[in-house]
């Protein structure tokens, strides 16, 4: 890992360091061109090997702000094998934040995930609490010891979903109308947290249909996180109003296979058959899901002679 110059502004850092806007891939499938459909990936996989996807999309007007307040530390949650924490370590190790990560489970150490060795190198700071600590901890994290010793910090959820993600997550839509030349009719994404589901809708006409696949077992509460993150944002960074009342989207339910991070055969079998066939791969707990969803569905949800974007979420690790 190469630190960057600390003499260039933090806008310049990232177009040193990140693959924006990232790539647009054709999918080739005699199945969809028997229909008249067009097919492409969104490859935010490519934006970065450590800082990739939908996480660099959700940290980047945070750290913005952050670092437009004079705040170099910040502090976020997750789990031994989090994307999340993984991201965070990596981005503050590039852009100069001091990272702070409250690791759900006492039982671990630095040393428990490959997850955890990474950031800790990075210089991540790391909380290991139990589990109903982190609980509390979420649900009310100002009266907790830990994070009331960081109250200079910039607190960033779980996944790192906050108001500010949603014009993160909203430029890949800007970047998909530049390269493509038209809205899409389709774009779909997995969904976990519901941050960039939400910044999808919120930066696309009616003209585009938005799917997400959930991730996780009985996610339905997502609606309401959706909800209030619509409400929430609904200025972009430059200055263009969101549209929190778009109703074009659905979330499909039960192509979780068992709940989050859990895989069946079926689920194992086409992510290794599409990675064997393909020029890019896609992992089972996110991206893996959302494309079996589609090749299982895409009769039943997408209209013949559509174009559609299939959102990468990244996950993959170097």
């Amino acid at each position: 890992m190469t630190d960057i110059s600390a003499n260039i502004t933090f806008a310049e850092q990232i177009n040193q360091i990140l693959t924006l806007p990232s790539p647009l891939q054709k999918l080739n499938d005699d199945k969809f061109l028997a229909h008249g459909m067009e097919v492409f990936v969104k490859r935010d996989d490519l934006i970065h090997p450590e800082i990739s996807g939908n996480k660099w999309r959700k940290l980047k007007y945070n750290l913005l702000d952050a670092q437009k307040q004079g705040i170099r530390q910040i502090v976020t949650f997750g789990g031994a094998y989090s994307n999340h924490i993984y991201a965070t370590a990596a981005a503050g190790k590039y852009f100069g934040f001091e990272t702070v990560g409250i690791i759900r489970g006492d039982e671990l150490n630095e040393n428990s995930s490959e997850t955890l060795r990474f950031a800790s190198k990075c210089g991540m700071k790391l909380h290991f609490v139990t589990r109903t600590e982190y609980r509390n901890l979420r649900e009310q994290p100002d009266s907790n010891s830990i994070i009331q010793s960081y109250r200079n910090a910039r607190i960033i959820p779980e996944g790192g979903t906050t108001p500010l993600s949603l014009s993160g997550v909203g430029e890949m839509v800007d970047e998909i109308l530049q390269q493509f030349g038209q809205a899409p009719d389709y774009i779909l994404c997995p969904v976990g947290t519901a941050g960039t589901i939400s910044g999808i809708i919120a930066n696309t006409n009616s003209q585009t249909k938005v799917i997400g696949v959930c991730v996780l077992k009985n996610g339905q509460y997502l609606l309401n996180e959706i909800d209030t993150l619509l409400k929430s944002n609904t200025m972009s960074n430059d200055g263009r109003v969101l549209n929190p009342a778009i109703v074009n989207y659905e979330i499909l339910w039960n192509e979780n296979h068992g709940g989050y991070a859990k895989k069946t055969p079926e689920l194992i079998d086409f992510v290794s058959k599409f990675n064997a066939v393909h020029d890019f791969e896609i992992e089972p707990i996110y991206s893996g899901k959302m494309f079996f969803a589609f090749y299982k569905h895409f009769l039943e949800i997408i209209k013949p002679n559509s174009k559609v974007v299939l959102i990468h979420t990244g996950g993959l690790r170097p």
